[in-house]
């Protein structure tokens, strides 16, 4: 092999291994420069929430009726406790309430004690039903009657409103219009363009009231005024927008 011949061989090899080195890094790039550049670009937002309320009159009662009976024995206090409380539910229902909405809530029987705290001197007998009534207007009517019938422990009167759907769905427009314009506020006085809407989010509030919660024995028949008023339902929503 000749001189020159070696020499050219030598420089074929040389530029061969330079080529090799340089062109994969011309077309190929780290990956994880692409997911930093990809991770920059955040998206702007603003984010509000508001709130909206409706009122409504209750279009139903709950209350809580006791009867109490003390006798020497437990016989004769669950005789007479018993046929109490059937004129009760006898009374009840024929104010129009139906059976379904008259559930026995609390039944006990216990010993009573004399002065000492040591002797029974007797028995005493808790009879407790829950009474819905879906006509408002005859609670106080309601409560007469059963006092005068033997009920002897009002444990309590609460309102309610059976359905709130509807009133949750106006709840809810009155929101979120309320929490747009908030936004719309917003971007206007930070210089930017409200966008599209990225999410929502809402929790509802409704908490029937409990004007009458404490206890009350009743002694004799007395007229019983009701004034049930009015109560709030709620609903609360999160909004995020993009803005530009």
């Amino acid at each position: 092999m000749s001189k020159a011949t070696i020499v050219l061989l030598f420089v074929v090899t040389m530029v061969a291994a330079v080529v090799g080195a340089v062109i994969p890094n011309l077309f190929v790039r780290p990956v994880s420069s692409v997911s930093t550049v990809a991770g920059a670009a955040t998206t702007r937002q603003i984010a509000v929430s508001a709130n909206g309320s409706v009122y409504a009159a209750p279009d139903q009662a709950i209350v809580q009726l006791g009867v109490s009976t003390q006798s020497a024995t437990a016989a004769e206090a669950l005789k007479q406790n018993s046929a109490d409380t059937t004129a009760v539910i006898d009374a009840i229902k024929k104010l129009g309430v139906d059976a379904k909405d008259i559930s026995t809530s609390n039944f006990n029987v216990y010993p009573t004690y004399d002065s000492s705290g040591t002797k029974i001197n007797g028995y005493q007998v808790n009879n407790s039903v829950t009474v819905k009534i879906r006509d408002i207007s005859m609670s106080g009517d309601l409560l007469d009657q059963v006092v005068t019938a033997g009920a002897n422990n009002i444990g309590g009167l609460s309102f309610g409103i059976e359905d709130i759907s509807t009133l949750q769905v106006e709840a809810r427009a009155k929101a979120i219009v309320e929490a747009r314009s908030k936004a719309e506020a917003m971007a206007t006085a930070a210089g930017v363009t409200l966008g599209d809407l990225i999410s929502i989010s809402e929790s509802v509030n409704y908490q029937p009231e409990m004007p009458y919660a404490r206890g009350m024995m009743a002694d004799a028949a007395m007229s019983v005024p009701i004034e049930q008023g009015q109560q709030e339902v709620s609903v609360s929503v999160s909004l995020i927008f993009e803005i530009r």
